[in-house]
């Protein structure tokens, strides 16, 4: 089989086409023939050497897939022709995957193929965020960031469906107009100059209950700053992290601008701050179902469905990061493999 392997880190050049054997299922496990694949920023960070959670190199990237399943391992009650969307720590980057038998979660019927790869990842971080962090209230007054993103349009699209206000922050015009059209009330562009007037402005006297954060830096303490009592940010992503092993002065700015928030601030404002990564919760098999059903349900019942935001054959997959790292895409970036 073909799969997209990293050897080395740097560019999306470094992404090498080869032939692998194609994985069988042991027990306990499926094959997954792969239609399409989700583009998740996580393995742009791998790509680059900046992410915790990759392996070691040599391996083939790729956290997000969904396609039909094609094989059964022993001791596994699933159906062959399955439609069904995985998410994996790495692997995902190939016309074949071996998964979990449950972590091949079934594909909502009236989904595309495009729509189930966009579909896993993104939502189930939104949800978590949201619901389990969060314990999002009806009542609540949401801020979300990079909100034209995969994750950030799955959050303002709950956070709409569960009744709250919310604001989105993008940082282009082009992306703000998407921004309101999945249902934000308002919008901040924290690309501008005045970015910190504007998110006073729209933050009020009443300030924010609920933060979403997926980008860190100067928008995180922003965001910090206007906290509602018994506000809770988020945080589900560093986006604006970029450092380069030779240039000790890239560790500092990297330090400087990972989220924090200080204990005493906290108390004193009566503020929090939570983390979620939800790669870890995929050896909970229970916890992970428990989560998948109730996120299911609700968009289901919400009639919500994900963005894809731009398509690429597979061969071309390297221009998919490099459409990412252009920071012009909106929702989710897919890679086809086959119809």
């Amino acid at each position: 089989m073909k799969a997209w392997e990293l050897s080395r880190t740097g560019g999306p050049d470094v992404l090498e086409l080869v032939d692998r054997p194609a994985p069988t299922p042991g027990p306990g496990e499926v094959a997954v023939d792969v239609a399409a694949i989700g583009i998740n920023y996580a393995e742009v960070l791998s790509r680059r050497g900046l992410y915790g959670w990759a392996p070691k190199r040599p391996y083939v990237p790729g956290m997000e897939v969904a396609g039909t399943i094609s094989a059964l391992g022993p001791g596994v009650d699933r159906r062959i022709g399955e439609r069904v969307m995985c998410g994996m720590q790495h692997g995902g980057y190939a016309e074949r995957v071996v998964v979990d038998a449950a972590r091949a979660l079934p594909a909502p019927d009236d989904f595309s193929i495009d729509e189930a790869a966009a579909f896993a990842v993104n939502w189930m971080t939104a949800w978590v965020s949201l619901t389990e962090m969060a314990r999002l209230r009806p009542t609540d007054r949401v801020a979300i960031t990079a909100a034209a993103g995969g994750v950030g349009s799955a959050a303002v699209m709950l956070a709409r469906s569960w009744g709250c206000d919310v604001v989105g922050l993008a940082g282009s015009a082009e992306k703000l107009a998407r921004v309101r059209g999945f249902g934000a009330a308002d919008t901040v562009d924290y690309r501008a100059d005045d970015f910190h007037e504007r998110l006073a402005e729209v933050a009020g006297d009443r300030g924010f209950d609920v933060v979403l954060e997926v980008v860190g830096g100067d928008v995180f303490r922003a965001l910090t700053d206007q906290l509602a009592p018994f506000g809770r940010i988020v945080v589900a992503g560093y986006a604006s992290l970029d450092y380069s092993w030779w240039n000790p002065l890239s560790w500092w700015r990297a330090w400087r601008g990972m989220p924090r928030l200080g204990l005493s601030r906290a108390a004193e404002d009566s503020i929090g701050m939570l983390a979620t990564h939800i790669g870890y919760l995929l050896p909970d098999e229970a916890r992970l179902h428990e989560v998948w059903s109730g996120l299911t349900d609700h968009v289901t019942r919400h009639r919500l469905r994900p963005v894809v935001g731009a398509t690429f054959d597979f061969a071309d997959l390297p221009d998919a990061h490099r459409f990412m790292e252009s920071r012009r895409s909106v929702g989710k970036i897919v890679v086809r493999v086959r119809e």
